[in-house]
């Protein structure tokens, strides 16, 4: 064999050992399970959020606590004994934590009705619905975080021992689980295939065509 033959037979032996890739698609369909998910979740939460909002303005509109209601509350915390607080101390302490309730409550009223509101918009592919959840938990953060503090105000003021890191605590854990609201509610927002759907999508078809080296 002469070598510009042999030359010849290496350049095919390359050639035919380059695997030939064959043109594939992927179909990339919406997720509709996804955003009905979470409208149930935010359909739940937000009536969660409108029977604390109720709970807080009863508080509000409580002028007087009876003895009795103070000394069930105050039974645990004095039960310590570096804490003595004393009825008037709770009911100064009362007296001035109205208007955070007030606050509280209207701002998680609007928050909790936003959200329920917007649950039936989402559930049914609608991206309005997604916002007024985020709009809702906006104020739900602002509102609930402002009314938390003036009562963790009145508690430094007034009480001391345990209810102090309970005040504190509460004034925390509202912001977190605000934000913890808006985050669920913006996720059919932020995930692809969720988006796909919110805009009425169908599918969406990807194909790629490749080629051996020659």
């Amino acid at each position: 064999m002469s070598e510009k033959q042999f030359d010849f037979s290496i350049r095919m032996d390359k050639e035919n050992s380059t695997p030939e890739l064959e043109p594939f698609d992927i179909t990339v369909t919406p997720d509709t399970k996804g955003p009905k998910s979470v409208a149930i979740l935010m359909f739940f939460g937000g009536l969660l959020l409108i029977l604390l909002a109720f709970g807080d303005f009863q508080l509000s509109q409580q002028e007087d606590l009876t003895d009795e209601e103070i000394e069930i509350i105050l039974e645990t915390p004095n039960a310590d004994l570096d804490t003595d607080i004393s009825n008037d101390d709770y009911q100064k302490f009362h007296d001035s934590a109205r208007q955070g309730y007030l606050i509280r409550a209207a701002g998680l009223a609007i928050s909790g009705s936003l959200i329920v509101l917007g649950a039936p918009f989402l559930y049914s592919l609608n991206k309005k619905g997604a916002y007024l959840g985020i709009e809702g938990a906006a104020i739900g953060l602002v509102t609930g975080v402002l009314g938390s503090m003036m009562i963790n105000d009145a508690a430094v003021e007034y009480l001391s021992g345990p209810l102090l890191l309970t005040y504190k605590l509460l004034t925390y854990s509202c912001g977190i689980c605000m934000l913890i609201c808006g985050a669920m509610t913006s996720l059919p927002l932020v995930n692809a295939r969720a988006r796909m759907a919110l805009n009425g999508k169908h599918k969406v078809k990807i194909k790629a065509d490749s080629e051996g080296e020659e």
